[in-house]
């Protein structure tokens, strides 16, 4: 028998439950995986809350990001055999293959190699935000070698990443931030310029930056009432590609400046890319393949270096999720099971 998460209701933390499963031999294409480490994304908490791009039938399984040991491998798998260090990315639905649990079968298409030189604690943060940053701001962005971005909210999971990516992609970097006291950790990750926007006017600095250019790309998890403001800081041609909605108001369009700067809004899945079967997405194997070949070379040396904010156990699944919703600032939650606990 094996521990595993399910979303039992839907709302709070006290829909979350742990059972004790039995784990069925994987099946064809299917790897078998001793979590030892699960990284927890804001997509766990909008499943949970039914607010998620996927609605599931309860009880449901949950969590996209694990670092793991391969356990047995299934009929047609030829790239991973058991004992491999493994860590999943993002390329099914929670509530078919969520990793939240000690054991669990997936999609060999759905598991990079674990780079040694990182804990299983970093390689569990690796899956849904290197690569939503990565074809975010190339792919979807269209931002190139030399350009300036600009990256909203900046301090999260996915912006601190975000921030990492675009210092690799030899882009200028603009981050902003409500707090003080996380300016010096944007600087540490690569930032060129944080703005605290509480405290400075974001469309006159940006522009005071770029000497009246604006910035060709802005990655913005955010949108609602930001957009006209994002927009305000886009150059000539430039493109606002909105990967969130931390904002639930309704966004304003200031249709005659989008028109003149001949500027591109894109909403953005990181599916589209990875793939998911149960979203009506294939994956798109050779991004997926040049993505692997840029970011697991340089989060082997460490130039690419996850930060985790809290580690709990996966007993304590509801205490993390109250603190990823409530008191985390910077960086990614993560639960380590039993299997992570033998092996430090």
């Amino acid at each position: 028998m094996s521990k595993r998460v399910h979303i039992t209701k839907f709302g709070g933390v006290d829909g979350l439950r742990i059972d004790e499963v039995d784990i069925q031999p994987p099946g064809p294409g299917e790897v078998n995986i001793a979590v030892e480490a699960i990284g927890i994304n804001r997509g766990d908490i909008l499943l949970r809350q039914n607010r998620y791009i996927e609605s599931p039938d309860l009880p449901s399984r949950m969590s996209y990001d694990a670092a793991a040991r391969v356990t047995a491998v299934g009929k047609g798998v030829t790239g991973f055999q058991v004992g491999d260090k493994v860590m999943t990315i993002p390329a099914f639905l929670q509530s078919h293959y969520g990793v939240c649990g000690e054991d669990v079968n997936v999609p060999d298409y759905a598991l990079w190699p674990w780079p040694d030189a990182m804990s299983a604690e970093e390689a569990s943060c690796v899956g849904v935000q290197y690569l939503t940053a990565y074809f975010g701001l190339g792919e979807v962005g269209g931002a190139r070698e030399g350009d300036t971005v600009l990256l909203p909210a900046a301090t999260g999971g996915v912006g601190l990443t975000a921030i990492e990516v675009a210092r690799e992609l030899g882009l200028t970097i603009i981050a902003t931030t409500r707090s003080t006291e996380s300016v010096d950790l944007l600087r540490q990750k690569g930032a060129d310029h944080v703005v605290v926007t509480p405290e400075e006017d974001l469309q006159a600095k940006v522009l005071e930056i770029t000497r009246g250019k604006g910035v060709r790309t802005v990655f913005d998890p955010i949108a609602g009432a930001t957009v006209e403001t994002s927009l305000a800081c886009l150059e000539q041609n430039g493109t606002l590609v909105i990967y969130g909605a931390l904002d639930p108001n309704p966004a304003q369009l200031l249709t005659t400046e989008l028109i003149g700067k001949n500027a591109k809004i894109t909403a953005y899945t990181v599916f589209a890319y990875v793939g998911s079967i149960g979203l009506g997405y294939e994956q798109k194997v050779d991004l997926v393949n040049e993505a692997k070949d840029f970011l697991l070379p340089r989060l082997a040396d460490g130039r690419l270096k996850p930060e985790v904010s809290r580690v709990f156990d996966l007993e304590d699944v509801a205490a993390a999720h109250t603190f990823l919703d409530e008191e985390n600032k910077t960086g990614k939650v993560v639960l380590r099971t039993v299997h992570g606990r033998d092996a430090s």
